[in-house]
Order: structure tokens, then C-alpha cells, then sequence
């Protein structure tokens, strides 16, 4: 039988929640990851595609390669300085200090005027030894490659956040028994944010998420290390649910325990709460040839679940008792970047 048991809970509640100390997800890669293997791709690509374009004779070949590898290893390092810039604004944005932003202006400008006198001077060489035509040719590739890796890297740079409810990465799996009524489900939710801005005043907290999503979150009074939040702080939360579902006993009973683990104080906000809750259900109708069962549970409420294909249904029974054991588990952290 498949359920879906984890509940559509808002972000802004589970963030909440995190901030309390009640509520872990990482990044794959670091911005820094991610540029680097971005630059590494289009290297690689680059050189096909130039070798493609120019359809060089075997003797230019032979001139033009190492002035071309020359020519990208000083345009990587210019890159370089690009990936600086694009990196630390990341890092620093949305609040960029006036007397930085201006120091990044220039530094900047500097590595444009150097990108274009790179580029002139490797055109003169490439002149030399090839076709007016070719040597044009190369200059039109140059510019759509340079757009292409442009464009990639902007990816990579933050614009002005757009509000929303910051949505979660949700992944699930089953595991069942073949021939057994139930299994064991589970999901996760993982949610990344860094702090933005904090208003201590109002406990007010604004978050944006790895893809410019903004939202505002209000901690409340119970957040004993709210003291400790800085802005560029890393807020990290997985919320884990685990159904197991299985044919009980006539002494199962219903109920519930709870773990709630929180970060001392004085520490950055964070800590682990579990809860479990048991509900049992008693079979009322088995329809055979539709493969389902209903349920009735102890609060008077009925649902028709469907039973798996290699389940036999002619060994359950009315008043068969079926337990379902939710456990759910909010790990949550707050580091720094």
C-alpha cells in the first residue's frame, strides 16, 4: 500500500521552528565549486569548438595552436579575477559596503581594460600568421565564446531577491516485504537559507534562499540563542518522516513520545527534535477484486487505502488491527559561511 504521510508544512513554520533550535541540509558545492567546473567545461569545450570553426591547414595549425594556448592562459588569468569579484559579491550581497562596492568598481574596470588589451595583442600575433579572413573568423568565435562563458558565470551572481515562501528540496523512498501488508516509507525535506538581515527588535529574521527567494520569518521568545544569529550565517534544516506500516496486535495501543535536544546557550541556534506517534486502524471492508481495504481509526474517521498486488488478501480479516508508526526528526543548524 503506498501513502503519502509527510504533510505540506510552510517553510516559514519549519524555518521557525529551526531558529528555535528545533530544526540540516548541505550543499553539494561551494560557489566556488561550482565556478571552477563551470570554467572547466567550457575549457574543454572551447578548443573543439575553435579547432571546429577555423578549419586551419596542417601549416597554420602548426603556427597558430601555441600562440592560442598562450593566449587562453593569460585570458585564464583574467578570468581569475573575474571569479574573485563574482565571489566576494556573492559572499557579501545584498548588504555590499559602500567603500567596497567602490573598490570592486575599479577593480573591475581594471580587469576589463585587461581582458581587452589581452585580447588585441594575441589578434595582432594571430595576424601574423594566418588568412585576414581566418584571423577574423577566430576574433567572431572569441567574442560568442567569451559571451557563452560570461553568461554561465552570471548564473553564479546574485540579482535583487525575489519574495516568496522558500521552497525545500523532497526526496522519498519505500521498502516492503513482497507478500506483507506495509513497509516502511520515508521522505525528507531539506531546506538552505542564509541570513540576510536581522531585526532584533521585532525577533524578525529575513532569509534568502540559494535561488533569490526571500522570506521574512518572526522567531519566537523560545529561541533562547536569537543573540547569537549574524547575518551571513548559514541556516541549514532536514525534516525526515518514517512510516512504518504493519498488521498489529490486539494489544497495540495508540501513542506518542517526543525528543527535543537544543543548542546550550550562548551557542549559534540549533539542536534535534524527534517525535513519534502511533495510530492504529481497524480493517472494516475488504473489496478482493478491487484490492482495497477501509480503515476505520479510533477518532471515528474512514479511508479506503489500496493493498499491493502480491499481498493475499484472503489471509486478512474484518477487524484485522493495522498500525501506523509516523516518527519525525528536525535536525537544524546555524553556521557560519
Amino acid at each position: 500500500m503506498k501513502l503519502k504521510f509527510l504533510p505540506i508544512i510552510p517553510s516559514g513554520l519549519l524555518i521557525a521552528a529551526a531558529l528555535a533550535g528545533l530544526s540540516h541540509s548541505t550543499f553539494a558545492q561551494s560557489d566556488d565549486d561550482i565556478i571552477e567546473a563551470t570554467r572547466s567545461i567550457l575549457k574543454a569545450d572551447r578548443q573543439a569548438v575553435v579547432s571546429e570553426a577555423m578549419q586551419l591547414t596542417e601549416a597554420e595549425a602548426k603556427s597558430f595552436w601555441p600562440i592560442y594556448q598562450k593566449y587562453r592562459a593569460e585570458m585564464d588569468t583574467v578570468g581569475d579575477g573575474v571569479k574573485h569579484l563574482v565571489l566576494e559579491y556573492a559572499g557579501l550581497y545584498p548588504d555590499v559596503p559602500d567603500a567596497r562596492a567602490k573598490t570592486m568598481l575599479k577593480e573591475l574596470a581594471a580587469v576589463e581594460k585587461k581582458h581587452a588589451a589581452t585580447r588585441a595583442t594575441y589578434l595582432g600575433k594571430v595576424a601574423r600568421v594566418l588568412p585576414a579572413a581566418k584571423t577574423l573568423r577566430f576574433a567572431q568565435v572569441e567574442s560568442r565564446l567569451d559571451l557563452a562563458t560570461r553568461l554561465e558565470l552570471a548564473a553564479c551572481i546574485p540579482l535583487v531577491p525575489i519574495t516568496g515562501e522558500i521552497a525545500g528540496r523532497l526526496s522519498a523512498g519505500a521498502a516492503f516485504v513482497e507478500g506483507t501488508v506495509g513497509g516502511v516509507f520515508v521522505e525528507t525535506l531539506e531546506i538552505s537559507a542564509k541570513i540576510a538581515a536581522i531585526d532584533k527588535a521585532s525577533r524578525k529574521v529575513t532569509l534568502i534562499s540559494e535561488d533569490g527567494i526571500k522570506q521574512v520569518v518572526k522567531v519566537g521568545p523560545e529561541v533562547i540563542n536569537f543573540d547569537q544569529i549574524r547575518v551571513g550565517d548559514q541556516l541549514k534544516v532536514e525534516l525526515t518522516e518514517e512510516l512504518v506500516v504493519q498488521i498489529g496486535g490486539k494489544d497495540d495501543v495508540s501513542g506518542g513520545a517526543a525528543l527535543v535536544a537544543l543548542a546550550p546557550k550562548g551557542a549559534k541556534p540549533g539542536g534535534l527534535v524527534a517525535e513519534a506517534v502511533q495510530v492504529i486502524g481497524t480493517i472494516t471492508a475488504i473489496d478482493t477484486d478491487g484490492r482495497t481495504a477501509m480503515l476505520k481509526f479510533e477518532d471515528g474517521t474512514t479511508k479506503t487505502f489500496p493493498v499491493r498486488d502480491d499481498v493475499d488478501l484472503a489471509g486478512r480479516k474484518v477487524g484485522d488491527k493495522v498500525v501506523f508508526r509516523v516518527t519525525e526528526v528536525i535536525a537544524t543548524s546555524v553556521v557560519k559561511p
